[in-house]
């Protein structure tokens, strides 16, 4: 007798109340060849055997006191009870896209309770061309292809890690046997230096799939507008006119701080002048009187009897004596005036000097 059999055999010979029975994840959602793992367990304090099937077919067998009796390489059991409670774990190593479907676990005297099973495909995603280099402002259109996977795949795009809307790109996908391509394509504005990414993603797949290429944007300066160029025309006049009002306001200040600065400066002068001339005047008051001549001599004939005439028509007087006459000087040098001695000559002629001071 082969294992099913004996299986169902101990399902209908045993009787009594129906076990409650749980599997757990209602939905497994795995990678192609990767491994399936599913969790059957019931608090019913006696059980005898627990079924396993795949679509319908005997996968495994497991009994209480016994173990798993048909375990192979691709389906196993492992156990992990508790007291309380009885736990099995139902392994399906290299799963391929046949064994997506149904799996059962049953235990006697329990209802048959089912999960899901779904053995998913990923492929690649590349983003058609390289790094792009454009000016800024520019419309830049990105191709992104996804082939290879099923179910169809969800694309995404990202710039500078922040999601595109939806409503700038557009994804349409074509069945290629049983896989599935997709066509996506991204329109942006250049902006600024940045990288765009293309995402591709399945249920199965924890993290998605992703290309990147870097966009490089060339600022350029732009022409000013008519509005700025009318502004700019209306402004420079003006601006003009300004600053030569403020340089003829500066000169006409400039003159008349120097014309006041030299009107104080001969005002200073006047009085100083008028100072000095005041000054020497008190001090050589009276000297503009008439005075007596101290180097007058009288007539030697009516006044000295002892006095000879020489045939030269000059009186010599018999005796030499010196006389004080008055040296005057310039008014300037009118405080320092002083008497100077003139001797007579051998003749009794006086010599004068005559200085004249500028």
């Amino acid at each position: 007798m082969d294992t099913f059999a004996l299986a169902a055999l101990l399902l209908f010979i045993s009787g009594g109340v129906s076990a409650q029975v749980l599997l757990e994840p209602q939905n497994e959602m795995v990678l192609q060849t990767s491994d399936a793992r599913f969790n059957c367990s019931t608090t019913r304090p006696s059980w005898t055997v627990m079924i396993w099937s795949l679509n319908g077919r005997l996968a495994l067998t497991v009994v209480e006191n016994v173990g798993v009796l048909n375990s192979s390489e691709r389906f196993s059991a492992v156990d992990y009870s508790i007291a309380g409670e009885a736990k099995w774990e139902f392994v399906i190593r290299n799963v391929s896209r046949n064994d997506s479907g149904v799996v059962s676990c049953q235990i006697q005297d329990s209802v048959l309770v089912t999960a899901g099973l779904s053995v998913q495909e990923n492929g690649s995603v590349e983003i058609v061309g390289s790094d792009r280099t454009v000016t800024e402002g520019d419309q830049v259109v990105f191709q992104c292809l996804a082939a290879g996977w099923f179910p169809t795949p969800q694309i995404s795009w990202t710039m500078g890690g922040t999601s595109v809307d939806q409503q700038l790109f557009n994804t349409s996908s074509v069945e290629v046997d049983t896989l599935v391509n997709s066509n996506s394509t991204c329109r942006l504005t250049a902006v600024s230096n940045t990288s765009v990414t293309c995402l591709a993603s399945i249920p199965a797949l924890i993290t998605p799939q992703r290309s990147s290429v870097f966009l490089i944007v060339e600022k350029v300066e732009k022409p000013a507008s008519s509005d700025q160029t009318v502004l700019i025309a209306v402004l420079v006049p003006i601006s003009a006119v300004v600053l030569l009002v403020l340089i003829i306001i500066a000169i006409v200040f400039c003159c008349k701080r120097r014309k006041r600065a030299k009107s104080n400066y001969q005002q200073e002068a006047r009085a100083h002048t008028r100072s000095q001339l005041e000054t020497v005047g008190d001090t050589h008051a009276g000297e503009g009187q008439g005075q007596d001549n101290l180097g007058y001599v009288t007539d030697p004939k009516a006044n000295d009897t002892n006095s000879e005439v020489t045939d030269s028509g000059f009186c010599q007087n018999s005796h030499i004596s010196t006389i004080q006459m008055p040296d005057v000087i310039n008014g300037s040098q009118g405080v320092n005036d002083r008497y100077a001695s003139y001797p007579l000559g051998d003749h009794g002629v006086r010599k004068h000097r005559h200085v004249t001071i500028v």
